[in-house]
């Protein structure tokens, strides 16, 4: 079988081995990559815009690489050209927000495609501000909000821009895959003729290794995951942690991802962003300076690590698409807590797997932590039954064959 993917960003080995600036991989996609590589019957090709002057086949690991151009894409027809190449059975589309994605189903339907739902982005805008009322932005807008696309009120007007797209796609789209009921609505609202396939996201092999232990836990910690921007919910997090402190006063958060609070550039440390400057705030008013600790990006083996070293790993959203982030915890067996949003409610049982509550209510988040703080029995019920039913959801074998079911069903259904 003859596979392409198109996806927004390379994979770190190969834009190594191109001798270009490795970004954060997209998980699940390196580590479905990983595993289609080596099978004798598949030969897989990934196409891939990149800030670069010319078009570019490279193999890397068994994967051919197809790069182009992103700032001419809608001007050259660099799709006709790799699929005539590579001459795929069936195209994979990763993500409902690019520009080339969008050409490639305007212009080519001699291949089936299937589009992978990654966030509803037109869904996404209408939470972004995750409760922050207007007052409190007006109060903590800088000037750095103003100016940059991705602030504290144009960071909206960028999903708007970029949800465009999505819908564009997702109308010109005949074959979608999601993993979620949530997913699943929130594209046929946009158009109701899609065929939807489920396959839930494989997760990066360290966190089948690592199982969340009571003895080996740091007591009162908690871990959140890319808590950057508005959306992710760490202004509410904060709060609860304000309601926690006299109780457990040696309670400690982990911060995976960006620290925006320490940028190391000095024109971010000298123009900081409004949302930044609100985090600020809470954090002196619930004196939670010696609280909050930012680990910087973490590889997954460090992550899946940091997963058994916690007492609680938190997903505070207000808006989420069944995330890695909470796939990750559940396998490795941290107790789990999770807004009531989106596909969240696909992967957690309230009350067996973890915990659900509403993004807004820091009341019930802090109930929730102090449930798991104060039984360890608990703790280690909701670890063993979140771990089995998550590993039996993302069993890797599994998800290999769903994803290869997929595209037989797509390649038969367009000969």
């Amino acid at each position: 079988m003859r596979i392409l993917w198109t996806i927004n960003m390379l994979m770190p080995n190969a834009a190594k081995a191109m001798g270009l600036t490795a970004g954060h991989a997209v998980s699940w996609i390196d580590a479905m990559s990983k595993r289609l590589s080596v099978r004798e019957d598949i030969k897989l090709a990934i196409a891939c815009p990149l800030k670069c002057d010319k078009p570019q086949i490279t193999e890397v690991d068994n994967i051919t690489y197809y790069t182009f151009p992103s700032k001419d894409c809608e001007k050259v027809d660099y799709w006709t050209c790799i699929i005539n190449s590579f001459k795929p059975e069936v195209i994979h589309a990763y993500g409902t927000e690019g520009k080339h994605n969008y050409l490639l189903l305007k212009n080519h339907s001699e291949v089936p495609i299937v589009v992978s739902l990654q966030g509803i982005i037109s869904e996404y805008e209408h939470h972004y501000y995750a409760g922050i009322d207007f007052s409190t932005m007006l109060r903590y807008t800088t000037l750095k909000d103003i100016l940059v696309p991705t602030g504290f009120f144009s960071g909206r007007r960028s999903f708007i821009r970029r949800a465009k797209f999505e819908k564009a796609i997702l109308k010109l789209a005949k074959y979608v895959e999601g993993r979620s009921i949530w997913d699943r609505v929130s594209a046929r609202n946009i158009n109701p003729e899609l065929e939807y396939y489920f396959c839930p996201r494989l997760i990066r092999a360290p966190f089948y290794s690592e199982k969340w232990s009571v003895d080996r836990m740091e007591r009162h910690s908690v871990l959140v995951h890319q808590a950057h921007y508005p959306i992710k919910g760490l202004h509410f997090v904060f709060e609860a942690l304000g309601k926690l402190k006299k109780k457990y006063p040696d309670i400690k958060l982990y911060v995976a991802g960006k620290d925006i609070l320490h940028p190391e550039r000095l024109s971010r440390r000298l123009m900081p962003g409004g949302y930044a400057q609100y985090l600020k705030h809470l954090i002196k008013e619930n004196q939670l300076e010696d609280i909050i600790h930012y680990t910087g990006f973490l590889s997954a083996e460090k992550l899946a690590k940091k997963l058994t070293e916690v007492n609680a790993v938190v997903i505070p959203s207000s808006i989420e698409n069944a995330p890695n982030s909470l796939a990750e915890g559940e396998i490795v067996g941290t107790p789990t807590i999770a807004t009531y949003v989106g596909g969240n409610m696909d992967m957690l049982e309230h009350n067996k797997d973890g915990f659900l509550y509403c993004y807004n209510e820091p009341n019930m988040l802090a109930e929730y932590l102090s449930q798991i703080f104060e039984s360890d029995d608990l703790a280690n019920c909701l670890s063993e039954h979140a771990r089995a039913t998550a590993r039996k959801r993302h069993d890797p074998d599994t998800l290999e064959k769903t994803i290869l079911g997929i595209y037989d069903s797509l390649i038969l259904k367009n000969k």
